[in-house]
Protein backbone atom coordinates (compact mmCIF):
# COMPACT_ATOMS: atom_id res chain seq x y z
CA UNK A 1 0.00 0.00 0.00
CA UNK A 2 1.28 3.33 -1.03
CA UNK A 3 2.37 6.15 1.36
CA UNK A 4 -0.50 8.60 -0.14
CA UNK A 5 -2.93 5.59 -0.07
CA UNK A 6 -1.93 5.47 3.82
CA UNK A 7 -2.26 9.18 4.04
CA UNK A 8 -5.44 9.01 2.22
CA UNK A 9 -7.78 6.31 4.42
CA UNK A 10 -5.86 7.85 7.70
CA UNK A 11 -7.40 11.48 6.58
CA UNK A 12 -10.78 9.17 6.32
CA UNK A 13 -10.78 7.44 9.30
CA UNK A 14 -9.41 10.91 11.69
CA UNK A 15 -12.61 12.63 9.96
CA UNK A 16 -14.62 10.16 11.05
CA UNK A 17 -13.49 9.63 14.50
CA UNK A 18 -14.06 13.42 15.05
CA UNK A 19 -17.71 12.41 15.01
CA UNK A 20 -17.93 11.56 18.78
CA UNK A 21 -14.68 11.72 20.41
CA UNK A 22 -12.21 8.58 21.00
CA UNK A 23 -13.26 6.73 17.39
CA UNK A 24 -17.15 6.27 18.39
CA UNK A 25 -19.00 5.22 15.22
CA UNK A 26 -22.54 6.52 16.31
CA UNK A 27 -23.97 9.40 15.53
CA UNK A 28 -24.03 11.72 18.54
CA UNK A 29 -27.21 13.46 19.64
CA UNK A 30 -27.85 16.01 22.72
CA UNK A 31 -31.99 15.02 22.67
CA UNK A 32 -31.46 11.39 22.70
CA UNK A 33 -33.53 11.31 26.04
CA UNK A 34 -36.60 11.86 24.05
CA UNK A 35 -35.78 9.46 21.45
CA UNK A 36 -34.19 7.03 23.36
CA UNK A 37 -35.19 3.54 20.61
CA UNK A 38 -32.49 5.56 18.21
CA UNK A 39 -29.80 3.83 20.37
CA UNK A 40 -31.52 1.31 22.41
CA UNK A 41 -34.40 -0.45 20.06
CA UNK A 42 -35.66 -1.94 23.43
CA UNK A 43 -37.58 1.50 24.10
CA UNK A 44 -39.76 1.51 20.80
CA UNK A 45 -43.21 1.81 21.99
CA UNK A 46 -42.36 2.78 25.73
CA UNK A 47 -43.99 6.28 25.56
CA UNK A 48 -47.18 4.19 23.91
CA UNK A 49 -47.79 7.31 21.80
CA UNK A 50 -47.47 7.41 17.99
CA UNK A 51 -44.60 9.92 17.45
CA UNK A 52 -42.56 11.40 14.57
CA UNK A 53 -39.42 13.48 15.67
CA UNK A 54 -37.17 15.66 13.17
CA UNK A 55 -33.68 16.26 14.41
CA UNK A 56 -30.67 18.35 13.05
CA UNK A 57 -27.03 18.64 14.96
CA UNK A 58 -24.15 20.86 13.49
CA UNK A 59 -20.84 19.87 15.92
CA UNK A 60 -17.76 22.23 15.92
CA UNK A 61 -19.21 25.30 13.59
CA UNK A 62 -16.06 26.97 13.09
CA UNK A 63 -14.46 23.82 11.34
CA UNK A 64 -14.39 23.03 8.02
CA UNK A 65 -16.45 20.06 7.16
CA UNK A 66 -17.29 19.34 10.74
CA UNK A 67 -19.50 16.76 11.70
CA UNK A 68 -23.29 17.26 10.74
CA UNK A 69 -26.30 14.97 11.69
CA UNK A 70 -29.92 14.96 10.14
CA UNK A 71 -32.59 12.17 11.83
CA UNK A 72 -36.17 11.79 11.17
CA UNK A 73 -38.36 8.95 13.66
CA UNK A 74 -41.09 7.21 13.95
CA UNK A 75 -42.30 5.59 16.88
CA UNK A 76 -45.56 3.96 18.45
CA UNK A 77 -47.12 1.26 19.90
CA UNK A 78 -49.36 -1.80 19.16
CA UNK A 79 -51.62 -4.22 21.16
CA UNK A 80 -52.24 -2.05 24.09
CA UNK A 81 -48.53 -1.20 24.29
CA UNK A 82 -47.06 -4.86 24.37
CA UNK A 83 -45.33 -4.63 21.01
CA UNK A 84 -43.61 -0.96 20.16
CA UNK A 85 -42.03 -0.20 16.97
CA UNK A 86 -39.86 2.58 15.48
CA UNK A 87 -38.21 3.77 12.21
CA UNK A 88 -35.35 5.57 12.31
CA UNK A 89 -33.60 6.94 9.30
CA UNK A 90 -30.11 9.17 9.59
CA UNK A 91 -28.10 10.76 7.16
CA UNK A 92 -24.39 11.77 9.14
CA UNK A 93 -21.00 13.31 6.88
CA UNK A 94 -18.17 14.47 8.45
CA UNK A 95 -15.52 15.87 5.76
CA UNK A 96 -15.03 13.14 3.59
CA UNK A 97 -16.81 10.71 4.71
CA UNK A 98 -20.76 10.66 4.88
CA UNK A 99 -22.98 7.52 5.76
CA UNK A 100 -26.61 7.04 5.58
CA UNK A 101 -28.52 4.51 7.69
CA UNK A 102 -32.20 3.22 7.80
CA UNK A 103 -33.47 0.82 10.68
CA UNK A 104 -36.61 -1.11 11.63
CA UNK A 105 -37.12 -1.68 15.24
CA UNK A 106 -39.15 -4.46 16.98
CA UNK A 107 -39.99 -4.60 20.65
CA UNK A 108 -41.50 -6.86 23.06
CA UNK A 109 -42.92 -5.27 26.51
CA UNK A 110 -43.29 -7.97 28.93
CA UNK A 111 -45.42 -6.88 31.74
CA UNK A 112 -43.70 -8.92 35.35
CA UNK A 113 -46.29 -6.81 37.04
CA UNK A 114 -48.42 -3.93 37.34
CA UNK A 115 -45.77 -1.41 37.14
CA UNK A 116 -42.45 -3.75 36.28
CA UNK A 117 -41.72 -4.54 32.47
CA UNK A 118 -38.75 -6.32 30.98
CA UNK A 119 -38.64 -5.33 27.40
CA UNK A 120 -36.58 -6.86 24.28
CA UNK A 121 -35.47 -5.04 21.28
CA UNK A 122 -33.81 -5.68 17.56
CA UNK A 123 -33.17 -3.28 14.83
CA UNK A 124 -32.63 -4.21 11.34
CA UNK A 125 -31.26 -1.94 8.86
CA UNK A 126 -28.95 -0.56 5.97
CA UNK A 127 -26.09 1.36 6.41
CA UNK A 128 -24.54 2.57 3.42
CA UNK A 129 -20.72 4.39 4.02
CA UNK A 130 -19.37 6.99 1.12
CA UNK A 131 -15.88 8.29 0.57
CA UNK A 132 -16.21 11.14 -1.35
CA UNK A 133 -11.88 11.09 -2.74
CA UNK A 134 -12.60 13.92 -4.82
CA UNK A 135 -12.46 16.52 -2.15
CA UNK A 136 -8.60 15.44 -0.85
CA UNK A 137 -6.41 17.45 -1.59
CA UNK A 138 -2.80 15.81 -2.35
CA UNK A 139 0.32 16.79 -4.35
CA UNK A 140 0.05 13.64 -6.81
CA UNK A 141 -3.58 14.29 -8.53
CA UNK A 142 -2.84 10.66 -10.34
CA UNK A 143 -2.67 8.73 -7.43
CA UNK A 144 -4.38 5.34 -7.76
CA UNK A 145 -5.85 5.77 -4.42
CA UNK A 146 -7.77 8.87 -5.24
CA UNK A 147 -9.82 6.41 -8.05
CA UNK A 148 -11.54 3.81 -5.99
CA UNK A 149 -14.76 2.65 -7.89
CA UNK A 150 -17.24 2.40 -6.41
CA UNK A 151 -16.39 4.68 -3.35
CA UNK A 152 -20.37 4.06 -1.79
CA UNK A 153 -21.11 0.86 -0.14
CA UNK A 154 -24.04 -0.66 2.03
CA UNK A 155 -23.95 -3.79 5.08
CA UNK A 156 -26.89 -5.15 6.55
CA UNK A 157 -26.50 -4.16 9.64
CA UNK A 158 -28.14 -5.25 13.25
CA UNK A 159 -28.63 -3.72 16.54
CA UNK A 160 -29.98 -5.52 20.06
CA UNK A 161 -31.04 -3.85 23.26
CA UNK A 162 -33.55 -4.70 26.46
CA UNK A 163 -34.79 -2.66 29.05
CA UNK A 164 -36.11 -3.41 32.23
CA UNK A 165 -38.59 -0.69 34.26
CA UNK A 166 -38.82 -1.09 37.90
CA UNK A 167 -41.61 1.02 38.52
CA UNK A 168 -39.89 4.24 38.34
CA UNK A 169 -36.74 3.28 37.71
CA UNK A 170 -35.09 2.11 34.00
CA UNK A 171 -32.10 -0.10 33.02
CA UNK A 172 -30.98 -0.44 29.72
CA UNK A 173 -28.36 -2.65 27.79
CA UNK A 174 -28.14 -1.72 23.73
CA UNK A 175 -25.18 -3.40 20.96
CA UNK A 176 -25.39 -1.13 18.73
CA UNK A 177 -23.82 -2.63 15.23
CA UNK A 178 -23.70 -6.25 16.59
CA UNK A 179 -22.16 -7.79 13.43
CA UNK A 180 -19.63 -5.26 13.19
CA UNK A 181 -19.05 -5.89 9.47
CA UNK A 182 -16.50 -4.59 7.13
CA UNK A 183 -17.07 -2.41 4.11
CA UNK A 184 -15.01 -2.92 1.15
CA UNK A 185 -14.62 -0.42 -1.41
CA UNK A 186 -12.13 -1.75 -3.73
CA UNK A 187 -8.89 -3.93 -4.41
CA UNK A 188 -6.48 -3.48 -6.82
CA UNK A 189 -2.61 -3.80 -6.96
CA UNK A 190 -1.84 -1.33 -4.66
CA UNK A 191 -3.92 -3.15 -1.70
CA UNK A 192 -7.64 -2.93 -0.62
CA UNK A 193 -9.30 -0.01 0.69
CA UNK A 194 -12.23 -0.99 3.29
CA UNK A 195 -13.52 0.83 6.43
CA UNK A 196 -14.73 -1.72 9.36
CA UNK A 197 -17.48 -1.32 11.13
CA UNK A 198 -17.26 -1.77 15.29
CA UNK A 199 -19.79 -3.35 18.36
CA UNK A 200 -20.71 -0.85 20.40
CA UNK A 201 -21.86 -1.29 23.90
CA UNK A 202 -24.15 1.61 25.68
CA UNK A 203 -25.60 1.01 29.20
CA UNK A 204 -28.16 3.60 30.88
CA UNK A 205 -29.98 3.98 34.14
CA UNK A 206 -32.72 6.72 34.22
CA UNK A 207 -35.20 7.38 37.61
CA UNK A 208 -38.85 9.20 36.83
CA UNK A 209 -39.13 11.55 39.90
CA UNK A 210 -43.18 12.61 39.94
CA UNK A 211 -43.56 15.92 41.28
CA UNK A 212 -47.31 17.33 42.19
CA UNK A 213 -48.60 13.52 40.65
CA UNK A 214 -47.05 12.97 37.20
CA UNK A 215 -47.71 16.62 35.56
CA UNK A 216 -44.06 17.14 36.26
CA UNK A 217 -41.39 14.76 36.17
CA UNK A 218 -37.50 15.11 37.08
CA UNK A 219 -35.36 12.14 35.57
CA UNK A 220 -31.65 12.17 36.48
CA UNK A 221 -29.92 9.35 34.10
CA UNK A 222 -26.50 8.21 33.08
CA UNK A 223 -25.44 6.08 29.96
CA UNK A 224 -22.10 4.58 29.20
CA UNK A 225 -20.91 4.25 26.60
CA UNK A 226 -17.88 1.90 25.14
CA UNK A 227 -16.42 0.09 21.63
CA UNK A 228 -13.98 -2.33 21.09
CA UNK A 229 -10.70 -1.38 21.86
CA UNK A 230 -11.88 2.20 22.68
CA UNK A 231 -12.28 3.63 25.94
CA UNK A 232 -15.63 4.30 28.19
CA UNK A 233 -17.52 7.61 27.98
CA UNK A 234 -20.23 8.52 29.86
CA UNK A 235 -23.21 11.38 30.43
CA UNK A 236 -24.43 12.27 33.51
CA UNK A 237 -27.33 14.42 33.51
CA UNK A 238 -30.81 15.50 34.53
CA UNK A 239 -34.01 16.30 32.68
CA UNK A 240 -36.86 18.03 34.36
CA UNK A 241 -40.30 17.47 31.99
CA UNK A 242 -43.55 20.06 33.06
CA UNK A 243 -45.71 17.87 30.54
CA UNK A 244 -48.00 20.81 29.97
CA UNK A 245 -45.09 23.41 29.26
CA UNK A 246 -41.97 22.49 28.65
CA UNK A 247 -38.77 20.77 29.65
CA UNK A 248 -35.30 21.93 30.59
CA UNK A 249 -32.21 19.67 31.30
CA UNK A 250 -28.31 19.60 31.88
CA UNK A 251 -25.99 17.03 31.04
CA UNK A 252 -22.15 16.31 31.90
CA UNK A 253 -20.16 14.80 28.53
CA UNK A 254 -16.93 12.96 29.61
CA UNK A 255 -13.90 14.74 27.89
CA UNK A 256 -16.16 16.40 25.41
CA UNK A 257 -18.79 19.57 26.71
CA UNK A 258 -21.49 20.41 29.03
CA UNK A 259 -25.08 20.43 27.22
CA UNK A 260 -27.83 22.47 28.35
CA UNK A 261 -31.61 21.27 26.36
CA UNK A 262 -34.67 23.85 26.63
CA UNK A 263 -37.72 22.95 24.97
CA UNK A 264 -41.40 24.19 24.44
CA UNK A 265 -44.33 22.39 23.94
CA UNK A 266 -46.50 24.42 21.92
CA UNK A 267 -49.47 22.21 22.49
CA UNK A 268 -50.47 18.97 23.04
CA UNK A 269 -49.19 17.59 19.95
CA UNK A 270 -46.04 20.05 18.59
CA UNK A 271 -42.87 20.34 20.72
CA UNK A 272 -39.96 21.90 19.65
CA UNK A 273 -36.04 21.38 21.47
CA UNK A 274 -32.93 23.24 21.14
CA UNK A 275 -29.32 21.90 22.81
CA UNK A 276 -26.19 23.54 23.55
CA UNK A 277 -22.72 21.92 23.26
CA UNK A 278 -20.73 23.70 25.80
CA UNK A 279 -17.16 22.32 24.74
CA UNK A 280 -14.91 22.19 27.95
CA UNK A 281 -11.76 20.43 25.96
CA UNK A 282 -8.61 21.97 25.17
CA UNK A 283 -9.71 23.28 21.95
CA UNK A 284 -13.30 23.98 22.59
CA UNK A 285 -13.02 27.75 21.83
CA UNK A 286 -11.16 27.20 18.46
CA UNK A 287 -13.84 24.45 17.27
CA UNK A 288 -16.48 26.66 18.11
CA UNK A 289 -20.17 26.20 19.06
CA UNK A 290 -21.62 22.84 18.66
CA UNK A 291 -26.13 23.26 18.36
CA UNK A 292 -28.88 20.69 18.17
CA UNK A 293 -32.44 21.45 16.74
CA UNK A 294 -35.62 18.89 17.68
CA UNK A 295 -39.06 19.29 16.50
CA UNK A 296 -41.49 16.39 17.64
CA UNK A 297 -45.22 15.59 16.67
CA UNK A 298 -47.24 13.41 18.37
CA UNK A 299 -50.33 12.01 16.37
CA UNK A 300 -53.73 12.82 17.90
CA UNK A 301 -54.70 14.20 20.99
CA UNK A 302 -51.99 13.74 23.53
CA UNK A 303 -53.13 14.98 26.64
CA UNK A 304 -56.61 12.39 25.87
CA UNK A 305 -54.44 9.92 25.98
CA UNK A 306 -53.11 11.36 29.29
CA UNK A 307 -56.09 11.36 30.66
CA UNK A 308 -56.75 8.71 29.86
CA UNK A 309 -54.10 6.95 31.42
CA UNK A 310 -54.28 8.99 34.60
CA UNK A 311 -58.56 7.69 34.98
CA UNK A 312 -57.31 4.26 34.37
CA UNK A 313 -54.43 4.94 36.59
CA UNK A 314 -56.89 6.41 39.50
CA UNK A 315 -59.28 2.98 38.75
CA UNK A 316 -56.16 0.74 39.39
CA UNK A 317 -54.85 2.81 42.64
CA UNK A 318 -58.71 2.67 44.08
CA UNK A 319 -58.76 -1.14 43.60
CA UNK A 320 -56.29 -1.66 44.95
CA UNK A 321 -57.18 0.38 48.09
CA UNK A 322 -60.15 -1.65 47.98
CA UNK A 323 -58.62 -5.10 48.01
CA UNK A 324 -56.37 -3.90 50.67
CA UNK A 325 -59.50 -2.27 52.68
CA UNK A 326 -61.13 -5.54 51.78
CA UNK A 327 -58.31 -7.79 52.95
CA UNK A 328 -57.91 -5.96 56.49
CA UNK A 329 -61.64 -6.07 57.23
CA UNK A 330 -61.06 -10.09 56.30
CA UNK A 331 -58.40 -10.62 58.61
CA UNK A 332 -60.40 -8.96 61.16
CA UNK A 333 -63.08 -10.73 60.78
CA UNK A 334 -60.99 -14.11 60.36
CA UNK A 335 -59.45 -12.81 64.01
CA UNK A 336 -62.70 -12.14 65.24
CA UNK A 337 -63.58 -15.99 64.41
CA UNK A 338 -60.66 -17.36 65.75
CA UNK A 339 -60.98 -15.41 69.47
CA UNK A 340 -65.12 -16.95 68.66
CA UNK A 341 -63.96 -20.40 68.52
CA UNK A 342 -61.49 -20.10 71.28
CA UNK A 343 -63.82 -19.15 73.62
CA UNK A 344 -66.71 -21.38 72.44
CA UNK A 345 -64.19 -24.54 72.81
CA UNK A 346 -63.22 -23.37 75.85
CA UNK A 347 -66.65 -22.80 77.29
CA UNK A 348 -67.86 -26.74 76.20
CA UNK A 349 -65.11 -28.28 77.37
CA UNK A 350 -65.82 -26.51 80.75
CA UNK A 351 -69.70 -26.87 79.94
CA UNK A 352 -69.16 -30.87 79.43
CA UNK A 353 -67.01 -31.01 82.45
CA UNK A 354 -69.99 -29.56 84.79
CA UNK A 355 -72.37 -31.85 83.01
CA UNK A 356 -70.16 -35.10 84.19
CA UNK A 357 -70.71 -33.76 87.73
CA UNK A 358 -73.91 -32.98 87.72
CA UNK A 359 -74.76 -36.47 86.11
CA UNK A 360 -73.16 -38.10 88.61
CA UNK A 361 -74.21 -35.72 91.36
CA UNK A 362 -78.23 -35.79 90.48
CA UNK A 363 -78.67 -39.46 89.42
CA UNK A 364 -79.00 -41.15 85.82
CA UNK A 365 -82.19 -41.24 83.54
CA UNK A 366 -84.47 -43.33 85.95
CA UNK A 367 -84.78 -40.79 88.66
CA UNK A 368 -83.72 -38.08 91.14
CA UNK A 369 -84.03 -36.78 94.65
CA UNK A 370 -87.16 -35.30 93.83
CA UNK A 371 -88.94 -37.72 91.53
CA UNK A 372 -88.48 -38.10 87.50
CA UNK A 373 -91.53 -38.98 85.32
CA UNK A 374 -90.70 -43.09 85.83
CA UNK A 375 -90.64 -42.63 89.73
CA UNK A 376 -94.03 -40.30 89.88
CA UNK A 377 -95.41 -43.19 87.05
CA UNK A 378 -94.70 -45.93 89.21
CA UNK A 379 -95.19 -44.35 92.75
CA UNK A 380 -93.72 -43.87 95.86
CA UNK A 381 -93.23 -41.30 98.71
CA UNK A 382 -93.15 -37.91 96.70
CA UNK A 383 -95.54 -38.71 94.38
CA UNK A 384 -97.25 -41.77 92.46
CA UNK A 385 -98.74 -41.72 89.53
CA UNK A 386 -102.43 -42.07 90.06
CA UNK A 387 -101.81 -39.54 93.45
CA UNK A 388 -101.37 -39.34 96.65
CA UNK A 389 -99.87 -37.04 99.39
CA UNK A 390 -96.82 -35.81 97.68
CA UNK A 391 -98.17 -35.78 94.06
CA UNK A 392 -100.02 -38.05 91.79
CA UNK A 393 -100.08 -37.85 88.03
CA UNK A 394 -102.56 -35.30 88.54
CA UNK A 395 -101.32 -33.45 90.68
CA UNK A 396 -99.69 -33.40 94.69
CA UNK A 397 -97.64 -31.22 96.78
CA UNK A 398 -94.55 -32.66 95.26
CA UNK A 399 -94.75 -33.15 91.72
CA UNK A 400 -97.09 -36.11 89.91
CA UNK A 401 -96.74 -36.52 86.14
CA UNK A 402 -98.54 -33.74 85.31
CA UNK A 403 -97.58 -31.09 88.34
CA UNK A 404 -96.44 -31.21 91.92
CA UNK A 405 -94.26 -29.04 93.91
CA UNK A 406 -91.57 -30.77 93.31
CA UNK A 407 -91.93 -31.23 89.13
CA UNK A 408 -93.97 -33.41 87.07
CA UNK A 409 -92.97 -33.68 83.85
CA UNK A 410 -95.08 -30.80 82.75
CA UNK A 411 -94.73 -28.45 85.77
CA UNK A 412 -93.76 -27.99 89.09
CA UNK A 413 -91.40 -25.54 90.48
CA UNK A 414 -89.00 -26.19 88.09
CA UNK A 415 -90.73 -26.87 84.97
CA UNK A 416 -93.96 -24.99 85.43
CA UNK A 417 -92.64 -22.46 83.23
CA UNK A 418 -91.53 -24.21 80.33
CA UNK A 419 -94.95 -26.08 80.56
CA UNK A 420 -96.65 -22.66 79.88
CA UNK A 421 -95.41 -22.61 76.03
CA UNK A 422 -97.64 -23.79 73.98
CA UNK A 423 -97.60 -27.48 73.06
CA UNK A 424 -96.27 -26.96 69.30
CA UNK A 425 -93.34 -25.70 70.94
CA UNK A 426 -92.59 -28.40 73.34
CA UNK A 427 -89.73 -30.65 72.57
CA UNK A 428 -92.26 -33.80 72.83
CA UNK A 429 -93.77 -32.60 69.87
CA UNK A 430 -91.00 -31.37 68.24
CA UNK A 431 -89.04 -33.12 65.66
CA UNK A 432 -85.23 -33.63 66.27
CA UNK A 433 -83.53 -30.94 63.62
CA UNK A 434 -86.34 -29.75 61.76
CA UNK A 435 -86.21 -26.56 60.55
CA UNK A 436 -86.83 -23.57 62.88
CA UNK A 437 -85.49 -21.82 65.96
CA UNK A 438 -84.63 -23.22 68.95
CA UNK A 439 -83.74 -22.63 72.40
CA UNK A 440 -80.66 -24.56 73.27
CA UNK A 441 -79.01 -25.23 76.27
CA UNK A 442 -76.16 -26.91 75.69
CA UNK A 443 -73.88 -27.89 72.66
CA UNK A 444 -71.57 -30.80 72.69
CA UNK A 445 -69.06 -32.04 70.28
CA UNK A 446 -70.01 -35.75 71.71
CA UNK A 447 -73.39 -37.58 71.96
CA UNK A 448 -72.24 -38.95 75.63
CA UNK A 449 -72.52 -35.78 77.32
CA UNK A 450 -75.62 -34.50 75.63
CA UNK A 451 -77.31 -37.72 76.21
CA UNK A 452 -75.72 -37.10 80.38
CA UNK A 453 -77.15 -33.26 79.99
CA UNK A 454 -80.89 -34.58 78.70
CA UNK A 455 -81.42 -37.08 81.77
CA UNK A 456 -79.84 -34.37 83.99
CA UNK A 457 -82.47 -32.02 82.89
CA UNK A 458 -85.46 -34.41 82.73
CA UNK A 459 -84.15 -35.39 86.23
CA UNK A 460 -85.57 -32.06 86.89
CA UNK A 461 -88.20 -31.83 85.98
CA UNK A 462 -87.43 -30.22 82.47
CA UNK A 463 -88.10 -31.39 78.85
CA UNK A 464 -85.14 -31.72 76.94
CA UNK A 465 -83.70 -33.44 73.37
CA UNK A 466 -81.01 -33.09 71.62
CA UNK A 467 -79.81 -33.30 67.95
CA UNK A 468 -77.06 -33.31 65.84
CA UNK A 469 -76.22 -30.69 63.23
CA UNK A 470 -74.78 -32.20 60.01
CA UNK A 471 -72.79 -28.92 58.78
CA UNK A 472 -70.45 -29.19 61.95
CA UNK A 473 -71.06 -31.70 63.89
CA UNK A 474 -71.80 -30.97 67.35
CA UNK A 475 -75.19 -32.17 69.69
CA UNK A 476 -77.58 -29.36 70.58
CA UNK A 477 -79.30 -29.94 73.87
CA UNK A 478 -82.84 -28.01 72.88
CA UNK A 479 -85.58 -27.37 75.70
CA UNK A 480 -88.07 -25.54 72.85
CA UNK A 481 -88.79 -24.42 69.65
CA UNK A 482 -90.74 -21.67 67.54
CA UNK A 483 -91.22 -20.85 63.91
CA UNK A 484 -90.16 -17.44 64.47
CA UNK A 485 -86.87 -15.90 66.08
CA UNK A 486 -88.59 -12.98 67.88
CA UNK A 487 -90.55 -15.95 70.35
CA UNK A 488 -87.39 -17.88 70.80
CA UNK A 489 -85.37 -14.66 71.78
CA UNK A 490 -87.74 -14.06 74.29
CA UNK A 491 -88.11 -17.11 75.84
CA UNK A 492 -84.48 -17.22 76.00
CA UNK A 493 -84.25 -13.96 77.67
CA UNK A 494 -86.63 -14.51 79.95
CA UNK A 495 -85.06 -17.92 81.10
CA UNK A 496 -88.24 -19.63 80.42
CA UNK A 497 -90.36 -17.43 82.22
CA UNK A 498 -87.81 -17.35 85.11
CA UNK A 499 -88.10 -21.40 85.21
CA UNK A 500 -84.30 -22.36 83.99
CA UNK A 501 -81.12 -20.30 85.54
CA UNK A 502 -78.74 -21.88 83.09
CA UNK A 503 -77.32 -19.95 79.77
CA UNK A 504 -79.06 -20.35 76.93
CA UNK A 505 -78.90 -19.42 73.58
CA UNK A 506 -80.71 -19.62 70.04
CA UNK A 507 -79.68 -22.22 67.58
CA UNK A 508 -81.23 -21.48 63.96
CA UNK A 509 -81.71 -24.31 61.28
CA UNK A 510 -83.03 -23.48 57.92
Amino acid sequence: MTTMKNRAILLALLSFGLLTTNAQQLPLYSNYFFTPFVYNPAMSGASGVTEATLVHRRMWANVQGSPETSALTLNGALNKKKIGYSIYAFNDRTDILSRFGVYGSYAYHLQLSDKNYLSFGLAAGYLNNTIDLSRVNVDNQIDPVLFVTPNSRGVFDLNFGMNLRIDKLQLGLAIPQIIGSPIQYTENYNGEVFYQLIRHYIGTAQYDLEISGDRMVLSPFIMVRTAQNVPFQFDLGAMFNMKKFGFAGLTYRSEYAVTANVGIHLNSELSIGYAHDFSINTYGSQLGASREFMLTYRFGDNAKNERLENEIKKIKDNNRKQDDKYKEMIDERLEEFRDEIKSEVERLKAAEQAAGQNGENNGGQQGGNNGGQQGGQQGGNNGSQQGGNNGGQQGGNNGGQQGGNNGGQQGGNNGGGQANYPVENQVSNVQPGQRGYYVVAGVYSSEANAVRMVTNLTGQGMQARFFRDSNNGFYYVYLLRFDAYGQASQAKNSGLNNSYSGELWIKIIE
